[in-house]
């Protein structure tokens, strides 16, 4: 609660959503609020990373969490993904006991339209294939 209250408080963005009560952030609800033409700061701990210690913070009070796990759960939503009409959903990869989520083929020339009626719906359709915390990471 303390980064939420930081990026409404100091980041500005007053409409910043509560947490789940699971403790993770609700991505699907912070997406909404992304700014296409900004940077991204909703998700980087506001301008400057004013909320950056914040949510280090944060982060660091995440349970830990099983790698293998997380890559199946990712690997089952990447392929559900694709046969719900996403075709470029790449898979997750693991890399030295750690899980580089799929999703975006090159997230710095992106192609997927994710606001796009197909990408949404694939989306919901997916949903349950992502174990909790990692709806925000691909």
């Amino acid at each position: 609660m303390k980064y939420v209250r930081c990026m409404r408080a100091k980041a500005g963005l007053k409409d910043y959503p509560d947490p789940k009560l699971s403790g993770y952030l609700d991505w699907s609800k912070i997406d909404a609020l992304v700014d296409p033409k900004g940077k991204g700061e909703e998700y980087k701990g506001g301008k400057d990373g004013v909320c950056a210690p914040e949510l280090r913070a944060a982060m660091n009070l995440e349970p830990e969490r099983d790698a293998q796990k997380d890559y199946e759960s990712m690997l089952a939503h990447a392929k559900c993904m694709r046969e719900n009409g996403v075709s470029e959903f790449a898979n997750p990869t693991m890399s030295g006991g750690n899980v580089l989520p799929g999703g975006e083929a090159n997230p710095t020339d992106p192609s997927m339209d994710r606001d796009s009626p197909a990408y949404k719906k694939a989306r919901e359709a997916c949903a349950d294939k992502l174990l909790e915390g990692l709806d925000g990471m691909q």
